[in-house]
């Protein structure tokens, strides 16, 4: 029988904690640059901004 680290690793709840934690700040930070990049593309395409 093989041990499963990934299982082993969830079996802590600290751990599970740790990585629910770590999985909403990537998300968050996601949106963020997703906003930006949409605001700062509009501002591009409108003609405010100028390269």
């Amino acid at each position: 029988m093989k041990r499963d680290p990934i299982h082993q690793f969830l079996r802590n709840p600290d751990n599970k904690a740790k990585l629910f934690m770590g999985i909403t700040g990537a998300m968050l930070m996601t949106t963020f640059l997703i906003v930006i990049g949409t605001i700062i593309l509009i501002l591009i395409l409108v003609g405010i901004i100028h390269f």
